[in-house]
This record gives structure tokens, sequence and C-alpha cells, in this order.
């Protein structure tokens, strides 16, 4: 049973899959994350100030310490993925899905032409075949499975879509990115509210029978809160904030001398 498997598996099984944010350079997190016992990392090279190389170090970091590598992609850009799958993530998140188009996009950068999904991802994987020590043509067999594929709910385009978005072959998961979502409601002046929304796309995703991903806070409030709408997986805590508080508290120990 590989890493993605195994979360396939917590999920099933009804347990809360947990995840920790990453933004900073240093694979030191990620390889902290993985032994503290989360179960993914969440590599956000969307906005954090991420290259290849630092990428790369991130997924060999929290792989080598026991914890799945999903890397966040700017956008579905099947040019630019081509290296980051040929690192060997364990999933890729796909932020701003705000139609079928762009999920369709999304699940063919993964997968390669001649497979199920006819796909667009350019055949050279180094990493994912361990630098050429498994054998190549059985990693092109069961590539595309193996990278869980997580679309992400984020404008009030994506929530009008998500029905079209959601019947795309080959997207494992749906991410609510409320905070963007909050804001892309608030700016289009409607009656809509971002309570009501969540509360629908999370409904309409379980009775999909698609898996559902969400941001809490790093409450056990907040955890019940989200799985009681059917949440499955969670990204809480981000490394920079992470690392900000407690330099802080560390300080403020100390204020009265």
């Amino acid at each position: 049973m590989n890493r993605i498997d195994n979360i396939r598996q917590k999920i099933a099984e009804g347990k809360l899959v947990k995840g920790f944010f990453l933004t900073m350079a240093d694979p030191m997190v990620s390889e902290i994350a993985g032994y503290a016992g989360y179960d993914y990392v969440w590599i956000d090279a969307e906005h954090g100030p991420l290259d290849r190389q630092e990428i790369f170090h991130h997924i060999v970091a929290a792989q080598g310490s026991g914890c799945c590598a999903f890397v966040r992609v700017p956008a579905a850009d099947p040019a630019a993925m081509k290296a980051i799958l040929d690192m060997g993530p364990d999933g890729i998140i796909f932020p701003f899905v705000d139609n079928k188009e762009i999920a369709q996009r999304a699940v063919q950068a993964c997968a390669y032409p001649d497979g199920e999904i006819h796909g667009v991802r350019g055949q050279g994987p180094i990493r994912a075949i361990k630098y050429g020590l498994e054998d190549e043509g059985a990693y092109l067999k069961t590539a595309y499975e193996k990278v869980f594929k997580i679309v992400q709910i984020e404008s009030l385009e994506g929530y009008e879509n998500l029905d079209e978005i959601m019947q795309v072959k080959g997207i494992d998961s749906i991410f609510i990115g409320a905070a963007d979502l909050s804001r892309s409601i608030a700016g289009r002046g409607n009656d809509l509210d971002l309570n009501t929304v969540y509360n629908d796309i999370c409904s309409r995703v379980r009775k999909n029978n698609m898996v559902l991903g969400a941001a809490i806070g790093a409450t056990a409030e907040d955890a019940a809160r989200v799985t009681a709408k059917g949440v499955q997986y969670v990204v809480f805590g981000q490394d920079a904030r992470v690392l900000a508080s407690g330099l802080k508290a560390n300080l403020d120990a100390l204020k009265d001398f």
C-alpha cells in the first residue's frame, strides 16, 4: 500500500486526515511535520515563495518522515506541472477551479496521453521511479492513480458550476477555499452568505460521494464543526505563523525581566 492509499483508507474508516500548511523554504519544516504525526503537508507553490528545488526538498523531507506531500500549484498549467509530478508528490491541489474546463485541464495535466483520461503529461519521471531503480513502464501504468487530485472551490463562479466540475472524471476531491470564496460572494453584492454556500457545497459534494476537504483553525471546536458537515480532511496551522506565535510566546514568558 502506498502513501496515498493510506490516506484513502483513513478517510474510508471515518478518521479525520490532518495536514499542515507550508510556505517557508526550509524542508526541515516538512520533516518535523511528518515526525510530529501529520498525515500530509500542504506545500504552497501558489502563494508561498517556493521554487522548484525547494518544492522538491519539501517532498523528499515529508515523505522521508512518514507523511504525504501535497503541492498546491499556481494553476492548472501542464507545462509548469511536469517537473513537479516527476518529483513524485502524493497529491496536487489546483486553486480557483471555476468551471469544468479548468477541472478538465487539471486532471489531464496529471495523466499520460495513452491512459483512460487521455492526458497531456509528458514522459520523463525521475524521482517518481526512484531515479530509474523502479520499472518505468510499470510506473506509467499506475502513475495517475497514485496522485491525489484536489480542486479548490473558492469563487462564486466555482460554486455556481460545482455540479459540472464534479462530473469531470478523474477528480479525487473538492476542497473549500472559504477565505477567497467569502470575498467573491461579498464582491458580487448578492443575498448569499458564506455559511449558506459552505453548507450547500458540503452537502452536494458528500451526496456525490466525493472526498471533501477544508481549512480550519487549530481547535477541537473547529474540527467538530466541519466534520459534522461531512469534511473528511483538513489543513490547519501555517509554518510562518506558528513560528511567529511561538517566538512571541517565548519572548513574552520573560517580559517582566
